[in-house]
């Protein structure tokens, strides 16, 4: 993740303090040195004018793909007109496809290739050797290789495309598009081309010769093959998948020791123990971060029972010690009875041998989900829908007197200060990790100002949804990373990629990862059916059914299709949608994104872009895909905006309209604000309309309390929160000031210029609305 996205998992300075204070481990590190420093992309990278003459040239010749014929490992297996039957392939097989306008290929052009559900490699994954440096607690890489998956693209060109079947192919069809560089985009820092480096080594401190690129803008328009139907015999994926799926449901991905070290007690929280700073009350994990109690007839096995990984799929740069051997690099996994919560094994330094529970993949990417379906009832966590309850409260459970210090490390405690607010003072980071939305994260927060780290606290909120994963492998970016290079290979969102992850991923593990994920799309029928029907009885449109006593057990069985008056809004909702969304969200492989990228100073942001947003200084067009279940986390890259019609109202682009001034100006809530010391300002509900993102004022009870002012510093830091005249008791996000006066802290000598709106495209009228909103749920 990024400063956003990434969930803190480096060891602390303050945790480590004991460790480096203990002579006899002192000595077996004395060796231990600084991490260097990370690559700086404004510095390192360079124009390459040559192949920007390249991508321009190919532009200019813009033809419809087309397969004449397809060969197989050398054989011809399939010609364009013939009766053929669908050819059948094998991870491995070289595919060669003869034709015309194929363009120039995936480093010139802007292309992809789809085996069913998997994506053809573009990229030459190198996975290196990470180390955790025990003075500047940094995860960094050494540039030593640790494992590769080269990337199964082999050769390109206008007439004729080779490429290898990828491991985790399990089914057709196969589908090759085509988009155009049509130049790049400018700096927003500086003058001329913004060029960004290839993330894989963006933690080497001295990566030799990196791969650089610009960003580059595309073409609209994407133009494709006709799929052909082939089937794919993959008699390795069964046990590929069960591997991804351990991992997905029963890894922790080395969390566990980190935070252990980092002195949060999860046996504490997870067992009703910790206590709400705010509340006083024991700290209940499900409502205050979307925990679920592990009911077996909702996860699969690997959720609840013990899984051993011989090996970890990471390698754990955590320092084991020389009485009690080297860190682990195998263990078992045990359920802590919650989804997503699992301890593994490890060798702690101090501690010796022992399991420590962290979270994974299905804490934030699984909802709990129950519907009718026919006369049955379905109920289940289903993995890659984002969880709208996850939230950062756990981050500041504390002890019984409602305090963290001594608690989770870096939540307290004395810290420099940004350049607009400088001075070293104690701060509290309770108050803002308590408050913000739920279902996103911005976790450099729980890192230290002035680390030298990638990701320690910076001092600029940027919280960031937590996204849908159940159909993205067709994405060639993740997350805004780089625009070439690194989209989503597996697990680079949280293992390999520079996000603060603990170790590098194994290539094995990596494409077991992958192939899981390629099946998480498998209940998007009935996720679809069951949004939608919510929708239409929700909104009074139960009549398009024909029935407004349609059930939803009967509806979900039937599928919207089979409902005439359905269809006919659903395919005037399309007119529409063609006609505003599809230049940026229409493709050939089923993602309903072109992945243009657009620049901050173009497509804005309600909170601060996060950090690899400022590093790439646009936003990717996001993949559209389940987006009733989405919208329960909120919409867009930071989840501000509440539903999908207010996304896409007219009056929420308008200055002034009354739904843009709820949105994005300073005005009381809509609801009583307490006002007592034990029970401020609750958290504001992001589903609820007028609603002003805030954070309460803590009230210093005595002049002994010094929790108070250290949690009003810590607010006060970020310079876009402010208090308005209106009500004293809180901090309010001002997003005006933001849209205005962002820019320095990327390094602009200005402001940048955000839009009066973040995502300024909203339909031409208000009339159009709920037809697009319908289609948009069947996405």
């Amino acid at each position: 993740m990024a400063r956003a996205h990434r969930i803190s998992r480096g060891c602390t300075r303050t945790a480590w303090a004991p460790v480096l204070g203990t002579i006899a481990l002192a000595a077996q590190w004395v060796s231990a040195q600084a991490a260097p420093a990370f690559p700086n992309q404004e510095t390192i990278c360079n124009f390459n004018a040559a192949r920007e003459q390249q991508r321009a040239a190919s532009a200019q010749n813009f033809g419809t793909p087309v397969v004449q014929q397809m060969l197989v490992n050398g054989a011809l297996v399939w010609t364009a007109g013939a009766n053929n039957a669908a050819p059948s392939l094998k991870p491995g097989d070289t595919i060669t496809l003869i034709g015309s306008g194929f363009g120039q290929g995936t480093d010139i052009d802007f292309s992809k290739i789809m085996i069913g559900n998997a994506r053809v490699l573009e990229t030459d994954l190198v996975m290196y050797e990470q180390k955790l440096d025990l003075i500047s607690t940094a995860n960094y890489e050494t540039g030593v290789v640790r494992s590769t998956w080269p990337k199964d693209v082999l050769a390109w060109s206008d007439t004729q495309v080779q490429f290898r079947v990828p491991p985790h192919a399990s089914k057709g069809p196969l589908k090759l598009q085509v988009q155009k560089r049509t130049g790049y985009l400018n700096s927003l820092i500086k003058s001329g081309p913004h060029n960004v480096i290839d993330a894989q080594v963006n933690r080497v401190p001295a990566p030799v010769n990196p791969n650089c690129d610009v960003v580059s803008t595309l073409s609209e328009l994407t133009k494709a093959i006709t799929p052909i139907d082939v089937t794919v015999s993959n008699a390795s994926f069964a046990a590929m998948v069960k591997l991804g799926r351990q991992m997905f449901w029963s890894y922790d991905y080395n969390l566990g020791l980190s935070h252990k070290f980092k002195s949060l007690d999860w046996d504490k929280i997870l067992s009703y123990k910790a206590t709400d700073p705010y509340t006083r009350q024991a700290a209940d994990p499900l409502a205050l971060f979307g925990a679920y109690k592990i009911n077996q007839s909702e996860v699969p096995a690997e959720a609840y029972t013990d899984v051993y990984f011989k090996p970890y799929p990471q390698l754990n740069p955590t320092p084991g010690l020389l009485a009690i051997g080297p860190q682990l690099t195998e263990g078992n996994t045990s359920s802590t009875g919650w989804v997503g919560y699992r301890k593994a094994e490890s060798n702690h330094p101090l501690l010796g041998k022992g399991a420590w529970a962290g979270f994974n993949c299905a804490s934030c990417h699984g909802y709990r989900i129950s519907y009718g379906k026919g006369s049955s009832t379905i109920t289940k966590v289903f993995p890659g829908l984002p969880n709208p309850g996850w939230s950062m409260k756990w981050a500041v459970l504390g002890d019984k007197t409602g305090q963290t210090t001594g608690t989770f490390s870096y939540i307290s405690g004395t810290e420099p200060g940004p350049s607009w607010n400088s001075g070293s003072k104690m701060v509290d980071k309770t108050a803002l990790l308590y408050h913000m939305p739920a279902g996103a994260a911005e976790a450099t927060i729980t890192r230290t100002a002035g680390e030298g780290t990638l990701y320690d606290n910076d001092y600029i909120f940027s919280p960031i949804a937590i996204p849908n994963v159940t159909f993205h492998l067709p994405i060639r970016r993740s997350l805004s990373h780089t625009e070439s290079y690194v989209g989503f290979e597996g697990s680079y969102i949280h293992a390999e990629e520079p996000d603060g992850a603990m170790g590098s991923m194994d290539a094995a593990s990596l494409k077991a990862l992958t192939a899981y994920m390629s099946t998480l799309d498998e209940n998007d029928d009935d996720l679809r059916n069951v949004g939608l029907f919510r929708w239409l009885k929700s909104n009074g449109k139960l009549a398009q059914t024909g029935n407004t006593s349609t059930s939803e057990g009967s509806f979900v069985q039937n599928g919207w299709k089979a409902y005439a008056g359905v269809s006919s809004a659903v395919a005037q909702g399309k007119t529409t949608y063609d006609q505003n969304c599809a230049s940026c969200h229409a493709d050939k492989v089923g993602a309903n994104t072109n992945e243009r990228m657009i620049p901050l100073n173009q497509v804005g942001r309600f909170f601060a872009p996060t950090d690899f947003q400022a590093k790439q200084q646009s936003i990717r067009a996001t993949y559209l895909r389940n987006l009733y279940w989405v919208s329960s986390r909120g919409l867009l890259s930071d989840g501000h905006v509440r539903n999908l019609e207010d996304l896409v109202h007219p009056d929420r682009c308008a200055e002034g309209s009354a739904l843009y001034n709820q949105y994005y100006t300073l005005h009381a809530p809509v609801r009583p604000v307490p006002g007592t010391a034990d029970q401020p300002t609750p958290a504001p509900d992001l589903n609820r309309k007028g609603d002003v993102f805030r954070v309460p004022k803590a009230k210093q009870i005595n002049i002994f309390d010094a929790t108070s002012p250290a949690r009003n510093l810590f607010v006060e830091r970020h310079k876009y929160f402010t208090v308005p005249s209106f009500d004293a008791n809180n901090y309010y996000w001002d997003f005006q000031k933001m849209r205005k006066e962002f820019g320095p802290e990327m390094g602009a000598s200005g402001p940048i210029g955000m839009p009066a709106a973040p995502h300024p495209w909203c339909a031409k009228s208000s009339s159009d609305v709920a037809n697009l909103v319908q289609y948009l749920l069947t996405l």
